[in-house]
C-alpha cells in the first residue's frame, strides 16, 4: 500500500511539473536519450543543462537524485534494475521561466528462457500433401512488443510473427505454422528463432535464440523417373532392367513388381523368345502404387520355324519362297541366303525346270546363323498333242488318245458340246461328234480337238400314241431325221391291222387303231407300235326354254357328240356357272350351253324361269340425316325380290308410317319393312337412328408445362359420336399426350362424323429450359474458331432461345478466337435462358500438320544400327515411312554393304505431309558374293570361272587374283586332271582383302556302299552313311516311300522306315538301301483350349494314342496351379484356369499348356418384387451367373417382351425372367408394381333423366398408390371418398357438370359427367290427397269434440272425481 502511495505521489508531482513547464523547449539533455536495460542489470543516464537554475534532479521509483543547485550534470544510476515499468524523469527549475522536465524512456528486457519447436497433435512420419501444424514455444520473454519469431526450413526463412502487446512484464508466446510437406521436404529440418530487436540503444547484434531443429520424415507415393523400351537377350531376367534407387523414388522405399499380359511375372525369371511384349513395372509402397509400361523385345539368334519342300513354276525366283518375318524368327532380323549343290545361289535367279534339287536356306544375324534344307521341284505347264479323228464301234471302250507332259501331273478333262464327260467311256450311237481334250495343272492348260465317229443300227427315239384330226396323213406323224437315228440312214414304213399302209393316205374318223412304224438300214431294222385315234369337233342341240321350281335340281338338257369328249360350260349373263344346280329365286334368265374340244365349239341358248315368294335381300340398320324420308332407304327392285313383284309398306311403334314423311332427330327407333305378294309376305326390322353433324368450340391457346398431361380441351356434340383428330404441322398425333420441349406450335382439333366436320385451331406453347442435344470431343485444325464447332439452332433447344458461351480453364473464351496448337484442353459450352442454364464438356484437341527437318547425309558403318535421324512435330502423332528407290523399308535397320543410296523420310498425318531426303553411304571391305566348287573339263582356264564385277563387291572396287597350293596361279592357265585341289580366289582393295576357297575336281562316275541299318536318336543329325567316289562329286538323293528327302537330316519321331540313297553325276548312278529306326521322346501333337461342362473329367480331353507320340509310349499326367491333378477328377466351375498336360517316357518329358474354361448352366436369383415408376426405364433386375454368358428372355402372361422397357400404368403383374445357355435354363418369377398417377376407366359420362329420378354417377379410377377421390359440382366439393355419387329425386337444379377428381403423389386426373333433367307435366300425387283427407277428418272430429264439450259446459253439468287430491301413481308419476 505504501508503494502504491509513493507511485501515486510521484505521478502527481510529475503532472505538476509538467503543468508548470512552459514553452516547447526544456534546457535539459539526456545521455543516452533512451535506456535499454536487461532485467537485473545496471543503468546510468546523465542529465545536464547549460542554463542557470535554482535546482535540478532526477525523480524515479528507483535511483532518484535529489534536487541540487550546484551541479549542471547529474546521473541517474541503478545497479540492479528490477522494475519493469519504471518511468524516471529529469527536471530543472531555471532562473528564468517555469520548471520543466524530460522523461527518460526505459525498456527493461528479458531474453527467453527457452525456445522449442514441436508438431501439434501428430507424431511420426508425415504424409505428402497433408497439412500439419508446427508450434514454436518462447518461454518467459519481455517485452513481447519487440519480439519477432521467425520460421526456417533448413536455411530458408518461411515466415515471421511480431506482437503488438504493450505489457512490459515477461510472457510465454506460442506461434504456429501450417505446412503441407511434399517429397522434397523429406529429412528437411524445421526450426524457429526468437529475436528481440530493441533498437539502436539495445544490444548489438539483437539477441537471437533458436530452437533445436525438427527433422521431419515425409512419406510419399512412388514415382518412376523413367521407363524406356528394352531389348535384352534371351536368358536375361527382369532384375537386369536398369532401374535402381535413383530412378524410382518413394518413401517408404517402394517394392518393385512386374506384370505381363495382365498377369504377375517374377523378376528373376529368365526371359525367352516368347516373352517379348508390353510389360508393366509397378512400384508400390503403403501410400500408393504407380506403374509404367515399356516394350521389351527379347533378342535371340535366328530360328527357322518351318522349312517345307517347294514346287515353284519355271521363271520363279527364290525370293518368292514363302518365308517371311512370321516363319523366320530372330532379333535383330536375320538376313537370308541360299545354297544349292554346296554353292551359293542368288535368290533373284530365275529357276528353270532343270534346277530342281536339294536347297539350303540360311538365316543369319549378329548372334548366330541357322540353316534348313528343302527339296525344290520346279514345275511347268502341260503340253498336249492328239490325232484329228478316231473311229469307235458303239459300246466299245474309248480311252484318252494322248497324254500331256507337265509337272505336277496334269488333270484331264474331255468335253463334247461344251460339257465335260468321262475320260475313258463306252460311246453310245449318239456320241459321234467333235471332242476337246484339255490337260490342266496349276501352271497352265493345253487343248486338243478331235472327231469321234460312231457306227450303229437304227434307233427309234420315241414312239407315242397320236390323235390326228380327220383328213390328216401319216406323213404328218412327228417323226423326222432327228428322232430316228441310224448309220447308214434308215428307211421308214407303216403297218395297220397287219397290212402295209401308205403314209400319204388321209385318215377318217373310222381309221382309228393300232399302227406299227418300221425303221430299216443295212445293219438291222427296228419297229415301234402306237395307237392312232382320229378326232373330230363336237355337235350340240338343246330346247329353247325350261321351267324350274325354286331349289329343285336342274341338269344339262343336252350333251354334245365329239372326240375327244367335249367339255361343257353353262353361262348366265356372260358368267360361267355349274352344269347341274339348284336354282334360287334370282336365277331366272337366259342361259347358254357351250360344248368344246380342241377341234371346235358348239353353242345352244335357252331360258330358265324361276317362281318364288317375296325375299328381302338385306335389312340393315340405317342412320339417315335429318330431313331424309323412308323412300330414301336403299331398297329397290333389286334388293326385294318376288314373282309376282311384291308391294312395300312400313311400320313404326306398331303403327303404319308413310314412307314419304321427312324424318326428324326425334324419329329414331325400331322400324318394320313389309314385302307382300300373292304367294306370301315377309318383313324385316331395323333400327333407324337420325343423325346430325358435330359442333366444336375450343379456346385459342393453351400453355402446357413440359411433360405434363394435355388432354383434348373440348368435345363436340354430334351423332354419330364424332371421331377426334389432333394435328400439328399437318400430321396427326395422339389426343392426350405429354408434350416435350419441342412440341410447341399451332394445333388443329377436328371432330368428324359422316355428316360433317367441325374444326378448331389453337396454340400450345411449351416452356422449357435449354437442352444440349449432343456434345462430342472435337479435333479442329489450327486457325479454326469455336464458331465452327458443329452446334446450331437444331442441336441446342430452349424457350426462350438460349445464349451460347464458352469456358476454358475456368475462364470465358470468345467463340470467334482462332485456335492455336496451344489451346487444346477441356472446354465447357454453356446454353442459358431465363429458365435455367446447362453446360456440356468436351475435349478439344487442336491438330496441326507435321514438320520434319533432317541432315542431308549420314554415314553408317556396315551392320551398325541406323535409327530415324529426326522426328516430326505434328498432331495427331505422325506416321513415318522410310523409302529407298521408291520402296518402303523399316524405320530402324542394320544397313548392309549394299544399302548405300538416297533415302526419303516421310512424316504424315491427316493434315499434311513433310518429306526430307538424305543420303546414306555404307563403307565396307570387299565381299565375295559366292564361291562355289567347280568341276571344269580339262583344258578349261580359271578365266572361265563365273566371277565378275557383279559378283564381287567392295568400295573401292577390288582386284582379283588366284592361288593354289600356296602359290600364285595365272588365271589363263589351262587346267589338267592333276590340277584338282583347293584353290583360293582373292579380292583386295585399300580397306581389306578377302578370299574364298573352292575345290576344282576332275570328274568320273560314282560308286556307293552303305550298311543295311542305322539307329538314330530323334532330332540328332543323321548324315549320309556312305560317300560315293566319283568326279564330279556325285549328287545324293535320299528316298523314303518313293519320295525324296534331305540328305543329312534331324529325324523326327515318325521318320523310322526303309530308305534308299542314290549317288548320281552326269556320268552314272549308284543306289543303296538301308533301314533307319528312330528312338524319340514324347511329342504332343496338339494342345488346344477346352471348354468342358462341370462334372467332366480331364480324361475326356481329346488326347489319345494318335495325338501323343513317343517310343516307348509316354505316360500322361496333369498339373494345375503348379500342383498335380488327377485326370479322373470331375471338374467344377471353380477349376477353370491354365492347365499343363505332361507326356513322359524314359527319354524325356514334354508338356503343353492350355486354358480350360469349365462351363456351367445359368443360375438366376431375383427379388420377389420391384417397383417401377410409370414410363421410366426398367432394366433387368438381376444378372445371372453362367458360362457361356446366358441369353435372357422376359415373359409376361406367357408372352416374351423386351428386356428393358418403359412400363405403362397397366403393366403391373407377374413376370418371369429366363436365362439360358447351351447347358441349361434358369427361371425367376417376380412381380413388377407400376407406380402411376390416377387413370379413369370408360363409363357413362352423360345422363338424360326425368325430374324426380334417382341417378348414380360411377367414377371408375385406379392408381398406385390408391388415389384419393372426391366429387365437385359448380366449383365446390360435394362429396369425398366415394367412387359413386347418388342424386336422389333429381330436380332441375341437379342438372349440370359433375367432376370426379382422383389424386395421389404422382398426379391428379379429373373426369366430368353431364346430367340433363327433363321437366314433367305436374300430376297431383296420390299421397298428398290422402294427407289432405286425413287432416280434414281430424278437423271434423276436433270440431265435434269442441262442440260437445262446450254444450256440456254451458248446461252446468260437471263430473267430479272421488278424491279431492291427485295421488301419485305407484311408479312416482303423476
Amino acid at each position: 500500500m505504501a508503494c502504491f502511495t509513493m507511485l501515486l505521489l510521484q505521478l502527481l508531482i510529475s503532472l505538476l511539473l509538467i503543468s508548470l513547464s512552459h514553452g516547447d523547449h526544456c534546457p535539459l539533455q539526456l545521455d543516452p536519450q533512451r535506456a535499454v536495460v536487461r532485467y537485473g542489470g545496471s543503468v546510468e543516464v546523465t542529465c545536464n543543462t547549460s542554463v542557470a537554475h535554482k535546482g535540478m534532479g532526477w525523480e524515479a521509483s528507483e535511483g532518484g537524485v535529489p534536487m541540487t543547485k550546484k551541479q549542471n550534470l547529474i546521473t541517474w544510476r541503478v545497479s540492479e534494475l528490477t522494475e519493469w515499468d519504471i518511468k524516471p524523469f529529469c527536471y530543472i527549475n531555471p532562473n528564468k521561466g517555469a520548471q520543466c522536465l524530460i522523461e527518460l524512456p526505459v525498456t527493461v528486457y528479458k531474453t527467453p528462457d527457452s525456445v522449442s519447436i514441436s508438431t501439434v497433435n501428430h507424431r511420426g512420419p508425415m504424409i505428402e500433401g497433408q497439412q500439419y501444424e508446427l508450434q514454436c514455444d518462447v518461454h518467459d520473454v519481455a517485452p513481447v512488443q519487440y519480439l519477432t519469431v521467425k520460421w526456417y526450413k533448413n536455411q530458408t526463412r518461411l515466415n515471421q510473427t511480431t506482437f503488438s502487446d504493450t505489457d512490459k512484464t515477461p510472457e510465454n508466446k506460442t506461434v504456429t505454422l501450417l505446412i503441407r510437406p511434399d517429397r522434397d521436404d523429406n529429412r528437411a529440418q524445421y526450426w524457429c528463432e526468437a529475436e528481440l530487436d530493441l533498437g539502436a540503444e539495445g544490444p548489438q547484434p539483437s539477441p537471437k535464440y533458436s530452437s533445436k531443429p525438427l527433422s521431419i520424415t515425409v512419406y510419399y507415393a512412388p514415382i518412376i523417373q523413367f521407363c524406356r523400351d528394352w531389348s535384352p537377350l534371351t536368358g536375361t531376367s527382369l532384375d537386369s532392367y536398369p532401374l535402381n534407387l535413383y530412378s524410382v523414388e518413394g518413401n517408404p522405399h517402394p517394392d518393385i513388381s512386374w506384370r505381363h499380359k495382365s498377369s504377375p511375372v517374377r523378376s528373376s525369371m529368365p526371359l525367352t523368345r516368347y516373352d517379348s511384349g508390353l510389360y508393366e513395372i509397378i512400384a508400390r509402397n503403403d501410400l500408393n502404387n504407380v506403374s509404367c509400361f515399356m516394350n521389351i523385345i527379347v533378342e535371340f539368334a535366328p530360328i527357322i520355324q518351318f522349312c517345307r519342300d517347294w514346287s515353284p513354276l519355271t521363271g520363279t525366283s527364290l525370293d518368292s519362297y514363302p518365308l517371311n518375318v512370321y516363319s523366320v524368327e530372330g532379333n535383330p532380323r536375320p538376313d537370308i541366303s541360299w545354297r544349292h549343290k554346296s554353292s551359293p545361289v542368288r535368290s533373284s535367279m530365275l529357276l528353270t525346270r532343270y534346277d530342281s534339287g536339294l536347297y539350303e536356306i540360311i538365316a543369319r544375324n549378329d548372334l548366330n546363323n541357322v540353316s534348313c534344307f528343302m527339296n525344290i521341284i520346279v514345275e511347268y505347264p502341260p503340253e498336249l498333242n492328239c490325232n484329228k479323228s478316231y473311229e469307235v464301234k458303239e459300246k466299245t471302250l474309248f480311252k484318252l488318245p494322248c497324254i500331256a507332259d507337265g509337272l505336277p501331273k496334269p488333270e484331264y478333262f474331255l468335253y463334247k458340246n461344251g460339257k465335260i464327260i468321262q475320260h475313258d467311256f463306252y460311246p453310245n450311237w449318239n456320241d459321234s461328234g467333235l471332242y476337246q481334250l484339255t490337260a490342266h495343272n496349276q501352271h497352265g492348260t493345253s487343248n486338243s480337238t478331235f472327231t469321234i465317229k460312231i457306227l450303229h443300227a437304227p434307233i427309234i427315239q420315241f414312239c407315242r400314241d397320236w390323235s390326228p384330226l380327220t383328213g390328216t396323213s401319216l406323213d404328218s406323224y412327228p417323226l423326222n431325221l432327228y428322232s430316228v437315228e441310224g448309220n447308214p440312214r434308215p428307211d421308214i414304213s407303216w403297218r395297220h391291222k397287219s397290212s402295209p399302209v401308205r403314209s400319204s393316205m388321209p385318215l377318217t374318223r373310222y381309221d382309228s387303231g393300232l399302227y406299227e412304224i418300221i425303221a430299216r438300214n443295212d445293219l438291222n431294222n427296228v419297229s415301234c407300235f402306237m395307237n392312232i385315234t382320229v378326232e373330230y369337233p363336237p355337235e350340240l342341240n338343246c330346247n329353247k326354254s325350261y321351267e324350274v321350281k325354286e331349289k329343285t335340281p336342274f341338269k344339262l338338257p343336252c350333251l354334245a357328240d365329239g372326240l375327244p369328249k367335249p367339255e361343257h360350260f353353262l353361262y348366265k349373263n356372260g358368267k360361267i356357272i355349274q352344269h347341274d344346280f339348284y336354282p334360287n329365286w334370282n336365277d331366272s334368265g337366259l342361259y347358254q350351253l357351250t360344248a368344246h374340244n380342241q377341234h371346235g365349239t358348239s353353242n345352244s341358248t335357252f331360258t330358265i324361269k324361276i317362281l318364288h315368294a317375296p325375299i328381302i335381300q338385306f335389312c340393315r340398320d340405317w342412320s339417315p340425316l335429318t330431313g331424309t324420308s323412308l323412300d330414301s332407304y336403299p331398297l329397290n327392285l333389286y334388293s326385294v325380290e318376288g314373282n309376282p313383284r311384291p308391294d312395300i309398306s312400313w311400320r313404326h311403334k306398331s303403327s303404319p308410317v308413310r314412307s314419304s314423311m321427312p324424318l326428324t332427330r326425334h324419329d329414331s327407333g325400331l322400324y318394320e319393312i313389309i314385302a307382300r305378294n300373292d304367294l306370301n309376305n315377309v318383313s324385316c326390322f331395323m333400327n333407324i337412328t337420325v343423325e346430325h353433324p358435330p359442333e366444336l368450340n375450343c379456346n385459342k391457346s393453351y400453355e402446357v408445362k413440359e411433360k405434363t398431361p394435355f388432354k383434348l380441351p373440348c368435345l363436340a356434340d354430334g351423332l354419330p359420336k364424332p371421331e377426334y383428330f389432333l394435328y400439328k404441322n399437318g400430321k396427326i398425333i395422339q389426343h392426350d399426350f405429354y408434350p416435350n420441349w419441342n412440341d410447341s406450335g399451332l394445333y388443329q382439333l377436328t371432330a368428324h362424323n359422316q355428316h360433317g366436320t367441325s374444326n378448331s385451331t389453337f396454340t400450345i406453347k411449351i416452356l422449357h429450359a435449354p437442352i444440349i442435344q449432343f456434345c462430342r470431343d472435337w479435333s479442329p485444325l489450327t486457325g479454326t474458331s469455336l464458331d465452327s464447332y458443329p452446334l446450331n439452332l437444331y442441336s441446342v433447344e430452349g424457350n426462350p432461345r438460349p445464349d451460347i458461351s464458352w469456358r476454358h480453364k475456368s475462364s470465358p473464351v470468345r467463340s470467334s478466337m482462332p485456335l492455336t496448337r496451344h489451346d487444346s484442353g477441356l472446354y465447357e459450352i454453356i446454353a442459358r435462358n431465363d429458365l435455367n442454364n446447362v453446360s456440356c464438356f468436351m475435349n478439344i484437341t487442336v491438330e496441326h500438320p507435321p514438320e520434319l527437318n533432317c541432315n542431308k547425309s549420314y554415314e553408317v558403318k556396315e551392320k551398325t544400327p541406323f535409327k530415324l535421324p529426326c522426328l516430326a512435330d505434328g498432331l495427331p502423332k505422325p506416321e513415318y515411312f522410310l523409302y529407298k528407290n521408291g520402296k518402303i523399308i523399316q524405320h530402324d535397320f542394320y544397313p548392309n554393304w549394299n544399302d548405300s543410296g538416297l533415302y526419303q523420310l516421310t512424316a504424315h498425318n491427316q493434315h499434311g505431309t513433310s518429306n526430307s531426303t538424305f543420303t546414306i553411304k555404307i563403307l565396307h571391305a570387299p565381299i565375295i558374293q559366292f564361291c562355289r566348287d567347280w568341276s571344269p573339263l580339262t583344258g578349261t582356264s580359271l578365266d572361265s570361272y563365273p566371277l565378275n564385277v557383279y559378283s564381287v563387291e567392295g568400295n573401292p572396287h577390288p582386284d582379283i587374283s588366284w592361288r593354289h597350293k600356296s602359290s600364285p596361279v595365272r588365271s589363263s592357265m589351262l587346267l589338267t586332271r592333276y590340277d584338282s585341289g583347293l584353290y583360293e580366289i582373292i579380292a583386295r582393295n585399300d580397306l581389306n582383302n578377302v578370299s574364298c576357297f573352292m575345290n576344282i575336281t576332275v570328274e568320273y562316275p560314282p560308286e556307293l556302299n552303305c550298311n543295311k541299318s542305322y539307329e538314330v536318336k530323334e532330332k540328332t543329325l543323321f548324315k549320309l552313311p556312305c560317300i560315293a567316289d566319283g568326279l564330279p562329286k556325285p549328287e545324293y538323293f535320299l528316298y523314303k516311300n518313293g519320295k525324296i528327302i534331305q540328305h543329312d537330316f534331324y529325324p523326327n519321331w515318325n521318320d523310322s522306315g526303309l530308305y534308299q540313297l542314290t549317288a548320281h553325276n552326269q556320268h552314272g548312278t549308284s543306289n543303296s538301301t538301308f533301314t533307319i529306326k528312330i528312338l524319340l521322346a514324347p511329342i504332343i501333337q496338339f494342345c488346344r483350349d477346352w471348354s468342358p461342362l462341370t462334372g467332366t473329367s480331364l480324361d475326356s480331353y481329346p488326347l489319345n494314342v494318335y495325338s501323343v507320340e513317343g517310343n516307348p509310349r509316354p505316360d500322361i499326367s496333369w498339373r494345375h496351379k503348379s500342383s498335380p491333378v488327377r485326370s479322373s477328377m470331375p471338374l467344377t466351375r471353380y477349376d477353370s484356369g491354365r492347365y499343363e498336360i505332361i507326356a513322359r517316357n524314359d527319354l524325356n518329358n514334354v508338356s503343353c499348356f492350355m486354358n480350360i474354361i469349365v462351363e456351367y448352366p445359368p443360375e438366376l436369383n431375383c427379388n420377389k418384387s420391384y417397383e417401377v415408376r410409370n414410363k421410366t426405364l426398367f432394366k433387368l433386375p438381376c444378372i445371372v451367373d453362367g458360362l457361356p454368358k446366358p441369353e435372357y428372355f422376359l415373359y409376361k402372361n406367357g408372352k416374351i417382351i423386351q428386356h428393358d422397357f418403359y412400363p405403362n400404368w397397366n403393366d403391373s403383374g407377374l413376370y418371369q425372367l429366363t436365362a439360358h445357355n447351351q447347358h441349361g435354363t434358369s427361371n425367376s418369377t417376380f412381380t413388377i408394381k407400376i407406380l402411376h398417377a390416377p387413370v379413369f376407366y370408360d363409363s357413362q359420362e352423360k345422363f338424360v333423366m326425368e325430374e324426380g329420378s334417382n341417378i348414380t354417377l360411377e367414377c371408375n379410377t385406379t392408381g398406385n398408390p390408391e388415389p384419393e377421390v372426391w366429387w365437385s359440382f359448380k366449383n365446390r366439393n360435394i362429396s369425398t371418398g366415394g367412387r359413386h355419387f347418388n342424386i336422389e329425386r333429381a330436380t332441375s337444379t341437379s342438372a349440370g357438370v359433375y367432376t370426379c377428381s382422383a389424386t395421389n403423389k404422382f398426379g391428379r386426373n379429373d373426369k366430368t359427367f353431364i346430367v340433363e333433367i327433363k321437366a314433367l307435366d305436374y300430376v297431383f300425387p296420390n299421397y298428398i290427397l290422402i294427407v289432405v283427407v286425413v287432416f280434414a277428418l281430424l278437423a271434423v272430429i276436433i270440431i265435434l269434440v269442441v262442440v260437445i264439450w262446450r254444450r256440456r259446459k254451458s248446461s252446468g253439468h260437471y263430473e267430479i272425481g272421488l278424491r279431492s287430491e291427485m295421488q301419485p301413481l305407484s311408479n312416482g308419476s303423476l
